[in-house]
């Protein structure tokens, strides 16, 4: 089995195979769809991620953590 691989955008349900392999038009061939992932947003910066972070700060001052209470079965 002979394998090409390209990067194609699909449009109403429709895939073009380029050009360069126009000998492969007119055949019967498989098909293995991979979605391409969608980028992060590129605009968020570290600033911005830590001012949002910072609504959530929690004051743990005189909380004790009882790691035997936690995990005990009644």
């Amino acid at each position: 089995m002979q394998v090409i691989e390209f990067k194609a955008k699909s449009y109403d349900g429709l895939i073009n195979i380029p050009d360069t392999y126009k000998d492969w038009y007119n055949n019967t061939v498989r098909v293995v769809l991979l979605r391409e992932p969608k980028p992060l947003p590129q605009e968020t910066d570290s600033t911005e991620l830590k001012r949002f972070f910072d609504q959530f700060n929690a004051d743990l001052t005189g909380y004790s953590f009882d790691r035997e209470e936690a995990n005990e079965r009644r």
